[in-house]
């Protein structure tokens, strides 16, 4: 009898581990989400067009 040196474990292969490079990519992307949103409700984006003294539709 021969044994197979290539088995693998009867769970199957490991997934590959979450490394600190996505852990850092995941972040920086999270922050840039969160600038742009915070930029986006200050600048009133999601109130459509701006009413101007003059009665007038527009930015």
């Amino acid at each position: 009898m021969t044994t197979d040196s290539n088995a693998t474990d009867p769970a199957g292969p490991k997934p590959p581990s979450f490394g600190t490079r996505q852990i850092v990519f995941s972040l920086v992307l999270l922050v840039i989400l969160l600038l742009l949103g915070q930029s986006m409700v200050r600048h009133r984006f999601f109130q459509g067009g701006r009413y101007h003294q003059n009665g007038s539709v527009g930015q």
